[in-house]
């Protein structure tokens, strides 16, 4: 018996087979027609130049006949030669009526069976002769024209009865042509009619052999599926649905067991739950509300080593208390814990690994049953060793490459501004244009490493905020101040809003000076003349809420995600890391900034610094 892949694809070959047929059937039939429309064609032009050439014979034998009348006998004393119109015309019909009777000849030579013309054509250059006068250029006498005259019907009954058997030849092609055709279409229909049927027919056989068998099975599976465990598939062939039919028979008394006992539910159960945790493949600690070790995967026996088998593996491994203090943390507060800033440094205790640190992300998400109480909590270790050793190397030579490169950058610029400034010689127009965008070009550079520079020594830590009291107000107005000329150069106008008696924030100026110079220069940059832009400060919560407003084009949608990284603008007057800049040092002053924009309407990024801590003093009249 066939498998089902072989009645798929022997159905497949089947159709593929028919139509493959029907078309050569169709190709080869339409081929005939076209020969004999071919031939049919040439017939047609053979007609035609005979007909055509029968028609100036006809007009130049009675050109001749007519010149004859005009013509007196032959030695009378009036005799004369014809006209020179008259004689020029006999010769141009003449030569007329040769190029026809060649062209005759030249198309029936084609055709194969078709008559000749060669004696005519040898019959009538004789007649021409004759009409020249034998050569000599003379005017041909009474008995010459008559000669010809004579000889000219001949030629035309030939070529009138050669006509009449091409033109019988012809209806017969005709007739031919009509037949073909007609047995053609008969053909064709029959062949359609028949392949249409045994279509229909290999489609059916393929439904009831393989459609049918396989709408049986899934309807059994589907019942295996929904509980019935008692229903089986039955599939005699040992094919491809055979073996999945006994699979699943197998499979279906195989669940069916295991759901006869309470045994049998727990187990799979908790093979499930060991499979789940298995698969993980980042460490991944269970343990219960006081930091025992209830489970552990493959991943984390590697990092805890021999220890892995004790409950309190934990307190062994070396930088597992973090880990603890995570549990705890999050057992007791019933909330996950987990950020970036949460890293746990853990020796491996494998000797193969050279008991290496390692440096790890922390999750602890808190465990609890179907009633909610509390069972434990589940931490998950994400390895970021590397990723941090890729980071410093990333940071150092952003630091390294930048400081290298500041002063050649510095040498060229005095270079340029000497150059500029007309040390070298006077400069001509085209030079000036030059030497400007070099200028322009070598202060982008020097931007683009300052930003550099202020990065890597925040990531490195190199760079120590130094904070002071500032006055909210103080601090908008400094940054007015600072963007009022290119505002005025834009046509912009730069608006403050915020009380003198907010709450006073806990900051570095010149870290404060760095940011709102990038949020200013990015929103002059995306205004349009007679925009606007506006400063604002409010508190809430030991907080204060700085923001930066304009009336820009506002920012894309799907950039509004990665617009704080670096690199990140699609501007060429910018750095790229003007913004993931101002991220770092407001996080870095424990604050935090999100942006908001709809394009058209502008664009608005806020910031939050912490409020300064008040200092409780008393007047010297109640101090005393």
């Amino acid at each position: 018996m066939l498998t089902l892949f072989q009645r798929l694809l022997l159905g497949g070959l089947l159709l593929l087979a028919l139509i493959t047929g029907l078309g050569l059937l169709v190709r080869a039939s339409f081929v005939s027609l076209g020969s004999l429309d071919a031939e049919g064609r040439r017939m047609d032009r053979a007609v035609g130049a005979l007909a055509a050439a029968r028609a100036a014979l006809a007009r130049e034998q009675l050109l001749i006949e007519r010149s004859l009348l005009h013509l007196p006998a032959s030695g009378s004393p009036g005799a004369a030669a014809l006209p020179a119109p008259g004689e020029r015309e006999i010769a141009a019909e003449g030569e007329r009526a040769e190029n026809r009777l060649l062209v005759a000849r030249g198309t029936l030579a084609v055709l194969p069976g078709a008559p000749s013309l060669a004696a005519e054509i040898a019959a009538y250059q004789r007649v021409l002769a004759r009409l020249k006068g034998g050569g000599g250029g003379e005017v041909p006498d009474l008995q010459g024209r008559m000669l010809a005259a004579r000889t000219l019907e001949p030629i035309d009954r030939s070529v009138a009865g050669k006509l009449q058997a091409l033109g019988d030849r012809r209806r017969l092609l005709d007739a031919n042509l009509q037949f073909r055709r007609e047995g053609l279409q008969a053909r064709l229909i029959s062949a359609c009619a028949a392949s249409l049927l045994t279509g229909v027919a290999v489609v059916a056989g393929m439904l009831w052999f393989v459609i049918h068998p396989l709408r049986r099975a899934a309807k059994a599976a589907r019942r295996i599926g929904q509980g019935d465990l008692q229903q089986r598939i039955d599939w005699p062939r040992s094919d491809e649905l055979g073996t999945l039919a006994t699979e699943l028979n197998r499979l279906a008394i195989r669940v069916r067991d295991l759901r006869e006992t309470e045994a049998g539910r727990r187990e799979m159960e908790r093979q499930l739950s060991d499979a789940v945790v298995q698969s993980i493949f980042e460490p991944v600690i269970v343990t219960d509300g006081r930091g025992q070790v209830l489970r552990l995967n493959g991943a984390a026996r590697e990092l805890l080593g021999e220890a892995a088998d004790d409950r309190m593996a934990l307190t062994l491994t070396p930088g597992g208390e973090q880990v603890l203090a995570a549990i705890r943390t999050a057992v007791t507060m019933q909330q996950t814990v987990g950020s970036e800033a949460a890293l746990a440094p853990i020796h491996s205790g494998r000797a193969a690994a050279g008991n290496a640190q390692k440096n790890f992300r922390l999750r602890t998400t808190p465990m609890r049953d179907s009633e909610g109480h509390l069972l434990g909590s589940v931490t998950v270790l994400e390895d970021v060793t590397e990723l941090q050793a890729l980071d410093r190397f990333k940071t150092q030579f952003l630091a390294v490459a930048s400081q290298k490169l500041r002063d050649p950058l510095e040498k060229v610029r005095v270079a340029i501004h000497a150059l500029a400034r007309g040390y070298a010689g006077e400069l001509r127009p085209l030079q000036a244009d030059v030497i400007e965008g070099a200028q322009n070009e070598a202060q982008h550079l020097d931007d683009l490493m300052a930003d550099l520079l202020a990065v890597a020594e925040l990531d490195s830590g190199r760079r120590s905020l130094k904070t002071e009291k500032l006055r909210p107000l103080d601090v908008l107005r400094e940054a007015q101040a600072g963007i009022r000329s290119l505002a005025l150069e834009r046509g912009l106008t730069v608006q403050v809003d915020a009380f003198a008696d907010l709450q006073r924030v806990e900051a570095d100026r010149r870290a404060l000076r760095s940011i709102f110079d990038n949020l200013l220069t990015n929103a002059v940059r995306n205004t349009a003349a007679g925009g606007e832009i506006f400063l604002t400060a409010m508190e809430s919560k030991q907080m204060v809420h700085f923001s930066v407003r304009d009336t820009g084009r506002g920012i894309e949608p799907e950039r509004l995600k990665t617009i704080f990284g670096r690199f990140s603008s699609e501007s060429s007057d910018g750095t790229g890391l003007g913004l993931a800049l101002v991220r770092r040092l407001v996080e870095a002053q424990g604050g935090q900034i999100s942006v908001e924009s709809r394009m058209g309407v502008g664009t608005t990024f806020t910031f939050t610094l912490p409020a300064a801590a008040l200092v409780e003093s008393r007047h010297p009249v109640e101090a005393g």
